[in-house]
């Protein structure tokens, strides 16, 4: 295999023929070709989910078939041929406008043989780049634009001749379809099975359900019971007396605490910590003594959780979950917390001890929900919003401390014009003072008058 000078600021590549046992490492540096080594190994070390050759871990794989990419090290299959760089796109595959259009079921206006590679946003997007516009408010970012093929929505379709040096594809829903395409384009890695890692750490009492892989420095404790199809990553603590369910997927240095049960086709991103004891503490003699919490936590089906969240375990009974929810990144949820089905929990929330929500709530950024608080069935609460009451279901609440967003709207115009009143108020007042002032003279005058 020929390995050309890297591009784009990488600074190291490392490329991996095989050939039955052997294998070389061709090590590329400032971009100049500075070591090639050659090795060997039994097929036993091969064959083995890791290993490492000259300091360059390797996943496992079937064969003689590497395709991967670590860091910045991409193991190619000995069968392909490279010229030039070693760019990640080397392998990407190439769609032509009528391809795309084809797989859409789109109308294509413009030029058939634009060849794309990649998808992008159409801000950052280059001329190899597929891009998409949305709706007719966002049409005009194409003219700062370098994307040529653009997928729009077929209600702008009046608005494109001004645009005539671009391709379109016309479909009912813009995003939709652009991320079908990427899907094809970028297509995310295939989970292989691993099975049980040697560096792993699982207690003898637990139980693996059949197709699931527990990756290194992964911890079960003991009486865990895993289901199949399961993806444990590196990093993992599944603490005595878990229970998860099938296809559950828990990715690096994730932490579950002892006792905490997860249902089947949950997701939780990396980093997360769950069923630990909430913020609760006695003032007692002088100091802050700490209550114990001997309920757990209960994530629902389908069920999936952001990075670096957390959610405490209950008192006593179960911080629940519901089923659908969606929780976005560094969101934390408080001891005794009842959360709905559907809901959308977006970055930042915080709500505090037994909360409890109905169906289909969403809370936006950064929105705090004071303790023991409902929020209603489809309730929608804005950024940055104060929760400090029960709010019924099927409004829209703004503002703290949260009110309705017809009220709060009105509240914060007023708010805007308070610069404007205050100048109003101190004008009328000094205006007040000399009519005030001329009136003192008046009566004065009428008192001379009366006395002459």
């Amino acid at each position: 295999m020929k390995i050309g000078d890297t591009e784009r600021g990488i600074r190291h590549a490392v490329g991996v023929t095989t050939s039955g046992v052997s294998y070389r490492i061709i090590r590329l540096r400032e971009e100049r070709h500075v070591e090639t080594t050659d090795h060997s190994a039994t097929p036993s070390v091969l064959n083995s989910p890791y290993f490492s050759v000259s300091g360059v871990s390797l996943a496992a794989f079937e064969g003689n078939d590497l395709q991967l990419r670590v860091a910045n090290a991409w193991m190619l299959d000995s069968n392909e041929q490279t010229e030039g760089s070693m760019n990640a796109a080397d392998t990407r595959r190439k769609l032509t406008a009528t391809e795309i259009a084809e797989v859409l079921s789109g109308e294509l206006i413009g030029d058939t043989a634009i060849i794309i590679d990649d998808v992008e946003f159409i801000e950052r997007a280059t001329a190899t780049h597929l891009s998409f516009v949305g709706d007719l408010k966002n049409l005009s970012r194409i003219k700062n634009s370098r994307s040529r093929l653009i997928i729009v929505p077929e209600t702008v379709r009046n608005e494109l001749a001004k645009y005539h040096d671009r391709t379109f594809i016309l479909v009912p829903e813009a995003e939709t379809a652009f991320l079908s395409i990427a899907a094809i384009l970028r297509p995310r890695r295939t989970r292989s099975f691993v099975g049980i890692s040697d560096r792993a750490v699982v207690d003898s009492t637990a139980i693996i359900g059949t197709n699931t892989n527990i990756h290194p420095l992964a911890v079960i404790g003991r009486d865990v019971i895993i289901g199949h199809d399961c993806e444990i990553q590196p990093g993992v603590v599944i603490s005595a007396g878990c229970r998860l369910g099938n296809n559950v997927i828990l990715y690096a240095n994730t932490v579950l605490y002892h006792d905490v049960i997860v249902e089947d086709d949950v997701t939780i991103h990396a980093s997360c910590v769950i069923g630990a004891d909430g913020f609760g503490y006695r003032f007692v003699n002088g100091g802050h003594q700490h209550i114990p919490h001997y309920g757990t936590v209960r994530i629902c089906r389908d069920v999936e959780i952001g990075a670096s969240t957390t959610i405490d375990r209950a008192k006593v009974g179960e911080t629940l979950i519901g089923s659908g929810t969606r929780i976005d990144n560094q969101v934390m949820i408080g001891h005794n917390c009842q959360i709905g089905r559907h809901n959308l929990l977006v970055s930042q929330v915080g709500l505090a001890g037994s909360v409890s929500t109905g169906d289909y709530v969403v809370c936006a950024g950064q929105v705090g929900v004071a303790d023991h608080v409902h929020l209603g069935d489809g309730a929608v609460v804005g950024a940055q919003a104060g929760v400090i009451r029960d709010m019924p279901g099927g409004q829209t609440y703004l503002g703290n401390p949260a009110g309705p967003m017809a009220e709060t709207s009105k509240q914060l115009a007023a708010f805007r014009r308070l610069p404007e009143m205050r100048d109003t108020i101190k004008r009328m007042d000094k205006e007040l003072g000399v009519l005030r002032s001329k009136l003192a003279d008046d009566r004065g005058t009428d008192a001379e008058s009366a006395a002459a």
